[in-house]
């Protein structure tokens, strides 16, 4: 069963009652006595009974808090509403019936004095949500419904932006960090990732067209708009520091860097070296030294006395390798320095604000991958070099990394200043990704959801 969850502003519809065979009498019922649940990261007074050995927890309660409508069933039961499903509960048995379709109970629903009560496991089961015991040691449940995210990036401390995939293209949510829910920004099927400026007040894409849209993420309705009319193929869009310029990659081959100013559309040039296949493209504050990798295509023979039908090619991938390239626009007139000539595979990270350094992941066969610096000047320096390092962003002057050890995935920051780097404890599950950015928390992404760190408990976000 697959059920996302929404929180909806509801009341119950009726009192719960029933006398079917099997539920607690009035006259041997417990007395019931009230706990403290927290339920969408809000205190909710809920009642309790004790059935035997099992606590068991007002479904009245449980549900009014999570959002759902109630109504009495002719048949001694109770049916309830919640985001479009219905779950159907009958005294003194041990299943349940969610959209048609059978569901086992772990305990049988109970009824005392009117009201139904379930355990909390087959409530959250039942009504496929999650619970968890918060940093205060009490339940906390949380209902609220959620996305399923593709990519993730935070927009500003409290909000994440998500991109999920769907038959008719891309679709855009904000999403609330502390809580999970959403809101849809945009429904563009053909549009591009969204960059987010650093002010965190606009977002921008290209669709493909090749046009730039620019989002001002301050409006009351939020509507994307056309800044240009120029229809070059932009590969990847990045935000100058002071969020009035995008600079971009041009061509199908991503040869030229050029800048687009954010107010009147206008193009400038800033590299066009003839160098095809720029890719991973990062741009200091200053908006002067840019940093990319540069992979070359393997070169394609075949044999000229074989028909053509046949596809028989061969592929020569020697030489390439991705390589980290540096451009000084202040000093520098249309040729870019190579930095790196090692034939290790390089995973571009991104570069230090001042544009002093990039770093990557290098990775070899049969060895740990590491965490690499290489300064404008060529010098290359292992910044994680003992563990083998998954993968890593860079969040203002931090860098996040993960890497694999014997208890899961350990996470490693890095000042970039000083190069110091302390271990800040690991985190269990298929982690495959760290989302940070200057001044927010940090998230990761387990299990293809994503997760935030709020002061050391990790709360789920998306599914």
């Amino acid at each position: 069963m697959s059920m996302k969850k929404t929180l909806m502003i509801s009341a119950l519809a009726a009192a719960l009652s029933t006398t079917a065979a099997g539920a607690v009498s009035a006259a041997t019922a417990p007395n019931a006595k009230t706990v403290d649940l927290m339920i969408n990261d809000q205190a909710v007074n809920v009642r309790s009974i004790q059935a035997g050995s099992e606590a068991l927890y007002s479904l009245r309660d449980l549900g009014a808090a999570a959002g759902a409508l109630f109504e009495v069933n002719v048949k001694a039961g109770v049916t309830a509403y919640f985001n479009n499903h219905a779950i159907e509960l009958h005294a003194g048995s041990n299943a349940a019936i969610v959209d048609g379709e059978p569901l086992d109970l772990l305990q049988a629903v109970q009824s005392v004095n009117g009201s139904y009560y379930v355990s909390l496991e087959d409530f959250v089961t039942a009504f496929c949500l999650e619970s968890f015991e918060n940093e205060t040691g009490q339940i906390a449940i949380d209902a609220i419904g959620k996305i399923h995210a593709d990519n993730i990036r935070w927009l500003n401390a409290d909000q994440l932006l998500a991109g999920s995939l769907s038959e008719e293209g891309r679709i855009d949510y904000i999403v609330d960090a502390h809580t999970g829910a959403y809101k849809k920004l945009v429904n563009a099927g053909d549009a591009s990732e969204l960059s987010v400026a650093p002010n965190g007040q606009a977002a921008a894409y290209t669709n493909n067209e090749g046009i730039v849209f620019v989002i001002d993420l301050t409006a009351k309705r939020p509507a994307p708009k056309a800044i240009s009319s120029d229809n070059s193929i932009k590969p990847e869009l990045v935000w100058s520091a002071d969020s009035k310029s995008i600079f971009f990659l041009q061509g199908d081959k991503g040869s030229v860097i050029a800048k687009i100013n954010v107010a009147d559309g206008a193009i400038s040039k800033v590299l066009d070296d003839k160098v095809d296949y720029k890719s991973g493209l990062s741009v200091s504050e200053d908006g002067k030294k840019f940093y990319y990798t540069v992979i070359k295509p393997g070169a394609v023979t075949a044999d000229a006395n074989k028909p053509v039908e046949e596809d028989d090619v061969a592929i020569d991938n020697t030489g390439t390798e991705p390589h980290i390239y540096y451009f000084d626009a202040s000093t520098m007139k249309d040729k870019a320095v190579k930095l790196t000539a090692s034939t290790d595979d390089k995973v571009f990270v991104g570069a230090a604000a001042d544009g002093s350094k990039a770093y990557y992941v290098s990775v070899e066969d049969n060895k740990p991958s590491s965490l690499v610096a290489v300064a404008a000047d060529k010098t290359v320096t292992k910044v994680i070099g003992n563990k083998d390092v998954l993968a890593a962003t860079i969040a203002g002057d931090k860098i996040y990394a993960l890497a694999d050890n014997a208890t899961g995935v350990e996470v490693i920051s890095v000042t970039i200043a000083t190069g110091a780097t302390a271990s800040l404890g690991a985190v269990e599950g298929n982690v495959s990704e760290v989302v940070a950015s200057a001044g927010t928390p940090t998230a990761f992404v387990i299990d293809d959801a994503v997760y935030v760190n709020w002061n050391g408990t990790l709360k789920k976000v998306t599914n």
